[in-house]
């Protein structure tokens, strides 16, 4: 639809994804119990809220916007196979359909033979 060119990097990798997801849930935590306490003691529920959602606040600008820190580990793909690629021709080009036949895998049972 639209072709947009970022300015800035807009990927993270998998390492990074686990760090961003394990640090938003002990921020969470964290502001959910200290939000509880102190509503708690100053038997204000509203305090709590208030807590609660700035931890939330706090959590989401440090875990979603892909910071550096999420991309330490970047994805080292592998090279393409060019046997398997110039099979995977063959097969599409004979039968019409781009998946290679199936083999059978089953064992043979005394009935079959």
């Amino acid at each position: 639809m639209f072709d947009i060119e970022w300015p800035f990097e807009t990927h993270m990798d998998f390492i990074g994804q686990k760090m961003a997801e394990r640090l938003f849930q002990v921020i969470i935590v964290a502001f959910g119990i200290v939000g509880f306490i102190s509503g708690y003691i100053l038997q204000q529920y509203s305090i709590t809220i208030y807590i609660v959602l700035t931890g939330l606040a706090v959590s989401a600008l440090l875990t979603l916007p892909p910071w550096p820190m999420y991309r330490n580990h970047p994805v080292q793909w592998q090279k393409p196979d060019l046997v398997t690629t110039t099979r995977d021709k063959e097969y599409s080009s004979k039968s019409g359909s781009s998946k290679p036949p199936k083999k059978e895998t089953r064992k043979k049972t005394k009935k079959d033979e």
